[in-house]
Formats: structure tokens, C-alpha cells, sequence
């Protein structure tokens, strides 16, 4: 009967254990929608992630036939340069009990205006926030409109 009460015991401890474990930003990079990042596949993901293990130059080849770079990774963030005008970046929190990602996706222009897009994601990657949009575009805009002309 103490074998029994044990065992079960322990099984249970380790099942609330595994439900309890955080997810890390790779997990959650390697399980990204292919529709948040729709020219990089999970394979270039993937690949991505290897080579900044074997602390190798994280390059690939996406989709549109350009360079994707993962510039940084730990076990709570990354950054990805998609491309020469895009960058994103992701970051995991624990708020109380949930795991909570956040992703920015940064787009340059060549005259230093940009756009940053951030949103949050649950850790299947059921948004929790409408996407947040900050800009330097339109403020430039205006700056022209109230220039004044000859």
C-alpha cells in the first residue's frame, strides 16, 4: 500500500511539474504560425536555431529567395533581421500563471522613419492584444505639410 501511495504520489508531482514548465523562446520560435512570419518556413526556423547553438552564423535562404539572419537568442528573446528593412523581435514573460509573448516586427525606411507592430500572443499563440502601431511615417508627413512653400 505505501508502494502504491508513493508511486501514484510521484506521478502526480511529476505530471504538475510538466504543466508547470515555462516554455522557452525557442520552443515557442520552432511552434510560430507560418502566418506571422509567412517567408520564413519552420524548417529555416529550425535551422536558424541549430546554427546559433553551434554558434555558427544564423543565415538562411527564405522563400523570396533573400537572407534571413537570427542575430540574437536566449532563453527569453530573439531578434531576427528578416530582411534589409524588417526587423523582429520576440520576448517571453510569466504574468501570475500564463506565459505571455510578445512580438514586434520593425520596418525601416532608407530616410530612418520606421513602424513597429508589437502584439501579444498566449503560448499557443492565441492573441491577446490587437496589434499596437507606432510610427515615425505619418509625423514626417506632417513635418512636410508644414513646411513653407515659395
Amino acid at each position: 500500500m505505501k508502494k502504491l501511495f508513493l508511486i501514484s504520489f510521484l506521478c502526480s508531482s511529476m505530471a504538475c511539474m510538466a504543466q508547470n514548465k515555462t516554455q522557452t523562446v525557442r520552443e515557442l520560435f520552432k511552434s510560430m504560425p507560418d502566418s506571422l512570419v509567412s517567408y520564413l518556413s519552420t524548417n529555416n526556423r529550425l535551422d536558424m536555431i541549430d546554427f546559433m547553438d553551434a554558434k555558427m552564423k544564423a543565415v538562411v535562404t527564405n522563400s523570396l529567395g533573400g537572407e534571413t539572419e537570427m542575430v540574437f537568442l536566449s532563453d527569453d528573446s530573439l531578434v531576427v533581421k528578416m530582411n534589409e528593412s524588417c526587423l523582429l523581435s520576440m520576448k517571453t514573460m510569466q504574468v501570475d500563471t500564463a506565459m505571455v509573448v510578445v512580438l514586434r516586427r520593425t520596418y525601416y525606411t532608407k530616410r530612418n522613419q520606421y513602424e513597429v507592430v508589437s502584439q501579444t500572443f498566449n503560448s499557443y499563440w492565441l492573441p491577446l492584444s490587437k496589434p499596437v502601431i507606432e510610427s515615425t511615417l505619418l509625423k514626417r508627413d506632417d513635418d512636410l505639410r508644414n513646411l513653407p512653400h515659395f
